[in-house]
């Protein structure tokens, strides 16, 4: 039986355990890439000032790899401008020079303006780490990132100002809004009064061919409230168009729905594609003369927010999607009917459906409609301070034959899959230009996720939206530059003439930065004898230090002494050196 000498080994995991760099995890928070962060102007101070188009953000994995970041300006806009009616009244929202909410006042970052990216863009840490080139390093801002239902591990993004004309987008768009209308230049064209007849049965006013295109999904735009067409892609291959409308009604009914909300008078707040998102804030539903409603898209989520302002007497609104035929085959379910039912346009006896046109079905956390060509998990919260507020869902499958009205105008008569949330109240009022008034908003979150998934699936995701991302941003110092020191020991120890022997160093970065290409070596004169290979080659962050051992071997006839010359090199750091001399015996 063989022996071997356990020594080299050990010196190798000693030397591996020493200097390798912490694994890198790749890009993004487990389970959380549809999410976005979203950070004000008053959350990054060492930015503020900055123009927004300089602001870069980077990550860090193995090495500084640049993502997009958006900048959306923010400032006090004034709605009767907005809708081109005179006196409104005063309210924070995105602005857009191409609408009458018009530019910022403020051009450079303010402390409302917002940043968006995502979370599937953020790294390891790198307080350790120099800041990349092309940016002012002074405003270098780390934002930490966690998930509170996996606590744990933080990730990171990095934002700073340009000063060399990086492109904010780092190459990418995760998202492409096409703002088309059918009319020709908004400012000019649009019919800000809408067209008579709002509850005829006819097309909307100021009719689109607007777009919403991301790899997981497309939507089209028909009008203000009406989107009428969508696809999936995030299975194998792209559905046909799913869906007949994205529809609203007050008192289930057509004399007040989207499409009258479509034809009556009102405008735009903004309309803006940028690579993290895009913006499509909209204001106006008949009565509801400063109704806003805001959709924020993203790559593989769609947040939709509801801002109720209209006069007393409102008391039952519902908001559904209503699936085209396309759409049968799919399941339906949601928190209240976990076991789901087939999207077939015949009624369920799994859903039952209630007598009278205001009684309401369960509220549902979370609803979801899932096939071959992928998922939509839907999660609706509403905010009120509305008395006798009652939450409730809604869901029909009824082909051809609704029990509800169905509208017509732009989309079909029959009911397949037709679901989402719907609430009844006292109907007090909500528009602050009428006295005193209460407030409402609905945010709906979809997510467009993989083919054929389950109720745990959506259930997750209602979860997700009850515990967002927690993001903290903080300024941070540049680190200082490596410092290395090197310490050789075994001064007092023998090498036999013709032997060799192993010193033991230890290298300590006493800097304020993580050194790279990290490398130990030794130098002996070729007459006496010949240092063995160099050890390190990896990263040594700071605080660290890197053990090894050299091997060094003299010559029969070295003499009595051999003079080693001991140096630590970094690719980014100084060198250090150590000289010593080996007995030889």
């Amino acid at each position: 039986m063989s022996s071997r000498n356990p020594a080299p080994a050990l010196a190798a995991l000693i030397l591996s355990l020493a200097v390798a760099a912490p694994a890198q995890a790749g890009l993004g928070v487990p389970g959380r890439d549809a999410d976005p962060i979203v950070l004000t102007g008053a959350d990054v101070p060492k930015l503020a000032g900055a123009d927004p188009g300089s602001i870069v953000a980077f990550s860090w994995d193995g090495d500084w790899i640049q993502v997009p970041v958006q900048v959306d300006e923010r400032a006090v806009v004034d709605y009767g401008v907005v809708r081109q009616i005179g006196n409104g009244f005063d309210n924070e929202a995105y602005t857009d020079p191409g609408t009458f909410a018009g530019s910022d006042p403020d051009p450079a970052l303010d402390g409302g303006d917002e940043i968006a990216f995502m979370a599937k863009d953020a790294g390891a840490g790198a307080s350790d780490r120099r800041s990349p080139g092309g940016v002012v390093a002074a405003t270098r801002t780390e934002v930490a990132i966690s998930n509170p239902l996996a606590p744990g591990a933080e990730r990171f993004v990095y934002l700073f100002r340009t000063d060399s004309g990086l492109d904010p987008a780092a190459g990418r768009s995760y998202v492409d809004y096409d703002f088309s209308l059918d009319s020709g230049d908004y400012k000019t064209t649009y019919d800000f009064n809408g067209v008579p007849g709002v509850e005829d049965d006819a097309p909307p006013a100021n009719p689109e061919d607007s777009t919403v295109t991301t790899p997981a999904y497309t939507q089209h735009l028909l009008s203000r409230w009406i989107t009428d067409r969508m696809t999936l892609s995030t299975g194998t291959s792209t559905s046909p168009d799913i869906l007949d409308g994205d529809k609203a009604q007050v008192g289930r009914g057509c004399g007040r729905s989207e499409l009258t909300f479509s034809r009556g008078g009102g405008g735009f707040i903004a309309n803006i594609s940028g690579p993290v998102r895009a913006i499509r804030s909209q204001i106006g539903a008949n009565s509801g003369t400063y109704t806003q409603r805001d959709d924020i898209y993203y790559e593989r989520r769609q947040d939709t927010f509801t801002y109720l302002r209209v006069h007393a007497g409102i008391g039952q609104v519902s908001q559904f999607r209503d699936f085209a035929p396309a759409a049968s085959g799919m399941t339906y379910r949601s928190s209240a009917y976990p076991t789901g039912v087939t999207i077939d346009g015949m009624p369920d006896a799994g859903i039952p459906v209630p007598a009278g046109s205001s009684t309401l079905q369960p509220q549902a956390d979370w609803e979801q409609v899932t096939g071959q060509a992928g998922t939509l998990n839907t999660v609706t919260r509403v905010e009120t301070d509305v008395p006798g507020f009652t939450p409730g869902s809604f869901y029909r499958d009824e082909g051809g034959s609704p029990s509800f009205g169905q509208c017509g105008g732009y989309a079909d008569y029959s009911s397949f899959g037709t679901s989402g949330s719907e609430f009844v109240s006292s109907g007090a009022n909500t528009d602050p230009t009428l006295g005193p008034a209460y407030s409402l908003t609905a945010a709906r979150t979809t997510f467009f996720d993989a083919p054929d998934q389950g109720a745990a699936d959506a259930a997750r995701r209602s979860e997700e939206v009850d515990e967002p991302l927690e993001a903290v941003a903080a300024g941070a110092a540049e680190p200082g530059g490596p410092v290395l020191e090197l310490a050789v020991r075994g001064g007092k120890r023998r090498v036999r003439a013709g032997g060799s022997i192993r010193i033991p160093f230890s290298l300590h970065n006493t800097g304020g930065s993580t050194a790279t290409g990290v490398e130990v070596c030794a130098r002996v004169p070729k007459r006496v004898g010949r240092a063995g290979r160099c050890k390190g080659g990896g990263e040594l962050a700071p605080g660290r230090r890197l053990k090894g051992r050299l091997r060094i071997d003299a010559k029969r006839k070295a003499g009595r002494r051999i003079r080693v010359t001991y140096r630590a090199n970094a690719e980014n750091a100084g060198r250090d050196r150590v000289e010593k001399a080996i007995r030889v015996r």
